[in-house]
């Protein structure tokens, strides 16, 4: 199975392994990938895929790796093809890494999470090599390898599976990751459903308030309310600008007749810093907090039981290993 290096060649596909460490799993049921299916079913396979050879530890087998093309791959096998065309190229593991996110650099766009944890998965392998040098590689910027990197702060599966679906967008998902992991289910219908000039400033807010409660000694559930500057959709400004209905309303309501203080909390308004902005805020914030101290409630509860039941566990074992060891003796 020697070949040269770099050229296209033409393999069976029966020598081509997946590689374990994948970077997208494929969906044998979406529209796109049956697609793509009996494209090449009908017209042939068009291109490479890009596999590197290596040698079965346990068999010594050679066979071939995949690199790069597992969707056109797994598709060339369903499709019933025996041979596809490769280019074989020579990495070592650290490499193929680096070449798989290099490949599906826009590709993963919609599976982030696990494209964050790769990227991890890069750094660690190489601990010399910095945030930066990396976002080179790729030709990112910093601060786009430092949030993404951030996602995998998210360790519960079901909020990094609703990211990687694109139920929570990337901007909300970046906000969410800075987020303590045991407050961070309780901001996922937010994070959901809400713009990011919204969610953003609420979450960063939030993160704000925990890192002052810290400093100053207390419980970051008993942080002091602030309220948060986000703007007006852009719709309700505009409507606005015609009817001036809000403008008369808050005029009226605190008793302004100055064109200072009306310019002010006209501005106020366009930034949800208005009185009556702040006090819904407050009262959304009172609402939350209620929320967060009835869901930490259930979370103390549930590992309560857990522990009971692992305790009960451990000592029924020890009673049983107790019982063994005194038969045996007997």
């Amino acid at each position: 199975m020697t070949t040269e290096q770099g050229q296209l060649r033409t393999v069976p596909i029966s020598e081509i392994r997946e590689n374990p460490v994948a970077l997208r799993s494929v969906n044998r049921e979406s529209e796109a990938y049956l697609g793509l299916v009996e494209s090449i079913r009908l017209k042939g396979f068009l291109g490479a895929i890009t596999v590197r050879e290596k040698v079965d530890a346990d068999s010594g087998d050679n066979f071939y790796e995949l690199i790069d093309g597992l969707h056109r791959f797994a598709a060339a096998k369903d499709a019933g093809l025996t041979e596809i065309n490769v280019v074989i190229i020579d990495l070592n593991d650290d490499q193929t890494l680096e070449a798989q996110i290099m490949a599906n650099i826009h590709k993963v766009e919609t599976r982030p999470v696990e494209y964050s944890q790769q990227l991890r998965r890069i750094l660690t392998r190489n601990p010399l090599m910095t945030e930066a040098e990396l976002a080179a590689k790729l030709g990112k910027s910093s601060q786009w390898i430092k949030e993404r990197l951030g996602l995998t702060k998210i360790q519960n599966e079901e909020i990094a599976g609703l990211i990687d679906e694109g139920k929570i967008g990337l901007a909300n998902a970046y906000a969410l990751a800075k987020l303590p992991p045991e407050e961070q289910a309780d901001w996922v219908d937010r994070a959901m459903t809400l713009p990011p000039d919204e969610f953003v400033p609420a979450a960063n807010s939030r993160v704000k308030e925990i890192k002052e409660a810290k400093r100053k000694g207390k419980d970051a559930a008993d942080a002091e309310f602030q309220a948060v500057a986000f703007m007006q959709k852009m719709k309700d400004v505009k409507e606005e600008l015609e009817s001036g209905v809000v403008c008369k309303t808050l005029l009226k309501k605190h008793g302004i007749t100055d064109a200072a203080s009306g310019f002010k909390i006209a501005v106020q308004w366009v930034l949800h810093l208005d009185p009556d902005s702040v006090v819904e805020q407050e009262r959304r914030d009172k609402e939350r907090k209620v929320e967060r101290a009835a869901a930490k409630k259930k979370r103390d509860a549930e590992k309560a039981v857990k522990k009971a039941a692992e305790a009960k566990t451990k000592s029924e074992e020890a009673a049983v290993a107790a019982e063994t060891a005194t038969a045996a003796l007997s």
